[in-house]
């Protein structure tokens, strides 16, 4: 099963380094991360990323700031960055008025935030994909879910990260850069 998602994800990076290459924007994509840098990341947060996510990770450790087309695919310091902002929000009280929210069906806890949620993009805006290792009854480990500062969290957009990264490299020819920048197609 390792083997299986570990070359799932391989598979994914393939397809997404080959169109980063065709737009000429192979820069906007980070080298990877080492294992202690996953290592402490992991230990800070205090949880164990799901295999395709590390391996991910040492493949490429995110995106340059507006280098993914959901934003910025976050590096082990933007996961911990993105994460410690909503967590401290969480800790603060911030979301005691919407400790009750609840996501369509079952897949999500209730409330605004988990403890077990880690960000996986980010948009700048306080939006983005999320892992959930803290799902509700309906849901599964590991699932995606959308994240919106204004809308709260929804989904899963994918059972897994596989799904995600997947999900991003088949949407990618609704893309091209220019100048940097990500343009959807019309």
């Amino acid at each position: 099963m390792a083997n299986e998602i570990a070359a799932a994800v391989v598979d994914a990076w393939d397809e997404i380094e080959r169109w980063y290459e065709a737009q000429g924007a192979a820069h906007l994509i980070l080298p990877p991360a080492s294992g202690e840098q996953i290592a402490a990341l992991e230990a800070t947060l205090g949880v164990e990323l799901p295999g395709a996510v590390s391996a991910s990770l040492r493949r490429h450790n995110g995106s340059t700031d507006g280098g993914w087309p959901t934003g910025t695919l976050l590096s082990c310091d933007g996961i911990l960055q993105e994460v410690s902002v909503w967590r401290d929000l969480l800790s603060s009280g911030d979301f005691d008025d919407l400790k009750d929210f609840v996501a369509d069906g079952e897949a999500l806890k209730v409330g605004w935030w988990q403890i077990g949620w880690v960000s996986l993009d980010a948009d700048g805006g306080g939006n983005g994909a999320v892992l959930d290792l803290s799902p509700g009854s309906g849901g599964r480990i590991g699932q995606v879910i959308d994240m919106d500062h204004e809308a709260g969290p929804s989904g899963p957009i994918a059972s897994d990260f596989v799904g995600y990264l997947t999900g991003v490299a088949a949407r990618l020819d609704d893309f091209s850069v220019i100048d940097g920048q990500y343009v959807e197609e019309q």
